[in-house]
């Protein structure tokens, strides 16, 4: 209790203290908490501590809602004295643990993807929205302080980021891409799936090429992608490839391939994942093409969650992939109430998962679903009490407990929002926004994505109001307190 109320004192500013029938109220309601915390310990202090965090975390949060909600000062006997002065207004009290967002210095054209490996070292890749070249991409930038300004890193000759950079320090890290290799008889580029790594923070990059995947005697047609990358080191990486088979007599289809290197990408392992539609004669419809968007997550090298949807003239479908011996055999599951998903998922231990899904045919009204069974059963933990016309767009859930939620309300007033709770999705709050974003210096009206570290640093990618075309001129939203 004594560090939770030396937070409370290091953050709240000392205001007017209220009048004594509040104060008398806070103390008696506080003095409760207490005694049920002394008792508790008293009766099995090892208990309290290590078998029931719930009864701790409630005789503590009981303390400190008092003395957020009362703005009181005062004495706990035999707990040590502490004194602490709370603001006026309830909602600072959320402002301990949801720190408000600024808005960059400056903006990044078609800014896709963001990850901080700490809470000021931060890698961004955005999209390459002309055809690719001989000339380097180089569409990934790296920010020192928390996402407060950018610089562009140089990338080899052709090659093209297309995934988040997955990093295991600040200077190591890797992401999935594309080397660009002449041009068919068509004219369009050929592009060459490529994992690209750092070892010194984008100083210098190592690309390794990734073997085309078969498909029995189908045959690969057009370019194979990589949709998602996950490394749990510096040499052992998890990836889906995006891959189109074709033959002759059949129609083209869509499959997700499972790939797994231990040498940072010298030799690779791959696997078709199961209960993906077959192709189809030539002439008829294929029963559905994969949709994937950075949809797997791995917190180790055995154990994955993918996701996919399904989609065709006839419908569309979800599926969820887990694994727990690294691809070598998959289970098959959807998500509930017939809601699919694209992605992003986020599995912070082989046990907890969140995923912003939707209804059929829609792409907003999104749910955020959660996981405590490593995939298998899914819940809805969206906030309660919402807007009914907000619609989630991006979750980030670096622990178990902690999950940032951003979204947007619809209609004349439309609004970007962003939410964080600390208690698995129990209770949430709203985390503050800036109102003047951009040279247009307008508020949001949309977000992208959001993206959080184990040390609750954020970043935020949103399209201000006045632009003209969604995701030029992206805004960049940081709650790092770190400064250039």
């Amino acid at each position: 209790m004594t560090d939770e109320l030396q937070l409370l004192r290091d953050l709240f500013q000392r205001q007017e203290v209220p009048d004594a029938n509040a104060t008398e109220h806070a103390q008696m309601r506080l003095r409760s908490a207490i005694a049920a915390e002394r008792h508790s310990r008293e009766r099995s202090p090892s208990r309290l501590r290590v078998t029931h965090p719930v009864r701790k975390r409630f005789a503590l949060g009981m303390a400190a809602a008092v003395l957020m909600i009362g703005g009181v000062v005062v004495s706990l006997s035999g707990l040590g004295t502490q004194s602490v002065a709370s603001a006026s207004s309830f909602r600072l009290a959320s402002y301990v643990t949801i720190p408000g967002f600024q808005a960059s210095s400056q903006t990044i054209p078609f800014a896709n993807n963001v990850t901080c490996p700490t809470s000021t070292d931060c890698y961004l890749e955005a999209r390459h929205m002309n055809d690719p070249t001989a000339a380097a991409g180089n569409n990934v930038y790296f920010s020192g302080n928390g996402g407060n300004s950018w610089q562009q890193l140089s990338l080899p000759t052709g090659v093209y980021a297309d995934t988040t950079l997955s990093c295991t320090s600040n200077q190591q890290c890797s992401f999935g891409g594309g080397q660009f290799n002449g041009v068919d008889t068509n004219g369009k580029p050929i592009m060459e799936p490529v994992l690209v790594s750092t070892s010194n923070g984008g100083s210098s990059w190592e690309v390794a090429k990734l073997p085309l995947p078969t498909n029995g005697s189908l045959e690969l047609w057009g370019n194979a992608s990589i949709g998602s990358l996950q490394c749990v080191s510096a040499s052992s990486c998890n990836a889906v490839l995006l891959a189109n088979f074709t033959g002759p007599g059949y129609s083209t289809v869509v499959d997700n391939v499972f790939m797994q290197t231990t040498d940072g990408g010298q030799s690779w392992s791959s696997e078709i994942m199961p209960g993906q539609p077959a192709p189809s004669a030539q002439g008829t419809e294929p029963s559905g093409s994969p949709i994937n968007t950075n949809a797997m997550s791995c917190p180790t090298m055995q154990f994955c969650v993918a996701s996919t949807f399904f989609s065709s003239s006839q419908g569309e479908s979800s599926t969820v992939w887990r694994t727990d011996n690294g691809g070598a055999t998959w289970s098959v599951g959807s998500l509930p109430n017939g809601l699919l998903s694209p992605g992003p998922i986020s599995c912070p231990d082989t046990q907890h998962c969140w995923i912003i899904a939707y209804p059929p045919s829609s792409g907003t009204g999104g749910e955020l679903l959660e996981s405590s069974d490593g995939g298998a059963n899914w819940v809805d933990r969206s906030p309660i009490g919402t807007s009914s016309t907000t619609s989630w767009l991006s979750a980030s859930c670096p622990t178990d407990n902690n999950c940032w939620l951003a979204g947007k309300t619809e209609g004349s007033d439309s609004s970007s929002v962003v939410y964080a709770s600390s208690d698995a999705g129990q209770t949430w709050n709203e985390a503050p926004l800036p109102t003047a974003v951009g040279a247009e210096s307008e508020p949001l009206k949309g977000i992208d994505t959001i993206d959080c570290n184990t040390n609750l640093t954020c970043i935020v990618l949103g399209i201000p109001q006045g632009v003209s075309e969604d995701g030029v001129n992206e805004a960049v939203l940081t709650n790092s307190a770190a400064r250039s």
